[in-house]
């Protein structure tokens, strides 16, 4: 069975492999492969995802809204940069995917799913919105970062980020990738997928959940619980 890099892996061997493997992804997302080391980091920890509070307050509006979200041209939506350290909006003009500047990574790849789920968690009787993100190094072309969901809500007659969902499990010798949720009453159940040490690259065989929960117009992520 293949295993994955050692995070101390040269530069020079990690292109060399990433040019084998490029191509192979998992979910709605890029593929997924080992996260590039900006300068300064400390490779002696496991690959884990952009560092993110536990509770994300919002919302940050973005536009007009139609009555029903489910009308929205999310491809011209901007997303929230923080899941990958990049200020500020990061707008898509109508393209899957943009380049922006992070703060730790540099200049990345911020890529949008094809799929929204929706759900409401405030019971007003209106979906909510949550829109698949992911951050790509221009390195080796194909590392994946991290990713999220951007969660979309109403706000009077705008549309509004209510927050950013990034995956909770840290293990693994690849950043852990949110791969579905489930929006009930008061919260949104997130999946995640999570590499274990002798998973290749573009197979994760580990599963959790984490529940983040809404109160008012602020998420929180509760306990991860590993199911595989």
């Amino acid at each position: 069975m293949r295993t994955g890099l050692p995070r101390a892996t040269p530069l020079a061997a990690l292109l060399a492999v990433l040019a084998v493997l490029a191509g192979t992804g998992a979910c709605d997302s890029p593929s997924p492969a080992p996260p590039v080391e900006s300068a300064g980091r400390d490779t002696s920890a496991p690959a884990t995802a952009s560092p993110s509070a536990s509770s994300v307050s919002g919302p940050v509006v973005v536009g007009p809204a139609p009555a029903d979200l489910h009308d929205v041209d999310w491809a011209r939506v901007p997303v929230p940069g923080t899941f990958c350290d990049v200020p500020g909006l990061v707008r898509f003009g109508g393209e899957p995917e943009t380049r922006a500047t992070s703060t730790v990574w540099g200049t990345v790849r911020v890529s949008r799913g094809k799929h929204v789920l929706y759900g409401d968690t405030d019971g007003d009787g209106r979906d909510e919105a949550a829109v698949y993100v992911g951050c790509r190094d221009t390195v080796t072309m194909n590392a994946q970062i991290t990713s999220a969901y951007v969660v979309y809500t109403h706000q009077g007659d705008n549309l509004a980020a209510l927050g950013t969902i990034t995956p909770r499990r840290k293990a693994g010798p690849y950043p852990t990738m949110v791969v579905g949720a489930d929006f009930e009453p008061g919260r949104i159940v997130v999946h995640e997928k999570w590499w274990r040490t002798n998973d290749p690259h573009c197979c994760p065989s580990g599963d959790a959940t984490t529940v983040w929960s809404r109160v008012g117009d602020r998420l929180t992520a509760g306990t991860t619980r590993v199911t595989s």
